[in-house]
């Protein structure tokens, strides 16, 4: 039962702003400003993407099958990619924060 009762608050709470944004539409008043925020990808998903990349850096320049340049070159793009991946990470943070 007591549930029931919330729910009826809750509801007649929200009928009472609607109708207050409503007065206030009426009268000419600017409505109320609704901040919504943008969901942000943290910096330790970033920082596990670019671990990753790392790992499989190490890992193929164990691997013996490649020749010595097929490896080196497969590490440097890895190693290269983890690092762009931080680094645009890091510039797009900070442009988003200059623009509000």
């Amino acid at each position: 039962m007591t549930d029931s009762k919330k729910d009826i608050d809750r509801l007649q709470r929200e009928i009472d702003d609607a109708r207050s944004d409503a007065d206030r539409a009426f009268k000419g008043e600017p409505p109320k400003p609704v901040l919504y925020r943008q969901p942000s990808l943290g910096l330790d998903a970033v920082l596990t993407g670019a671990g990753m990349l790392v790992v499989l850096g190490l890992s193929v320049s164990l691997a013996s099958e490649l020749t010595k340049d097929q490896v080196t070159a497969l590490t440097a793009g890895s190693v290269g990619a983890a690092g762009g991946l931080v680094i645009g990470y890091s510039v797009g943070r900070k442009r988003r924060s200059s623009w509000r």
